[in-house]
């Protein structure tokens, strides 16, 4: 499986028309390994780890992305290596700075990424 992210001013109403990321089949293994049974150390991703296939669009407020970046610095700072935890932390900065919040959804068709015109 793979995540769809988002921009949203008006989640999850918003989700799909504003593209921020697509995380990948290998980023959705590493959170679901390290994240899924830490859910103190990674609330947002630990979260992120339990979605599924058609799942409700996890939001992620703003008030909250603070939480999501720091989740992503811890993990990083673990020695876990994967160059979408950098762009992942980017984007949350981004949606910060914009006063926006981030929509989440599971992607059965983690082949896609590879294709940027597919999702951009």
């Amino acid at each position: 499986m793979a995540f769809l992210v988002c921009y949203s001013r008006n989640p999850p109403d918003d989700h799909c028309e504003h593209k921020a990321i697509y995380l990948n089949q290998r980023f959705y293994e590493l959170i679901f390994e390290n994240c899924r049974s830490s859910k103190d150390s990674y609330v947002i991703l630990h979260g992120i780890a339990l979605l599924k296939y058609k799942a409700p669009t996890f939001i992620v407020p703003n008030d909250q992305l603070g939480l999501l970046d720091r989740g992503l610095e811890s993990l990083a700072a673990s020695g876990i290596v994967h160059p979408q935890i950098g762009e992942f932390s980017e984007v949350c900065k981004r949606a910060i700075e914009g006063g926006l919040a981030l929509t989440i959804s599971g992607d059965m068709y983690p082949e896609l990424w590879k294709n940027p015109a597919t999702h951009n």
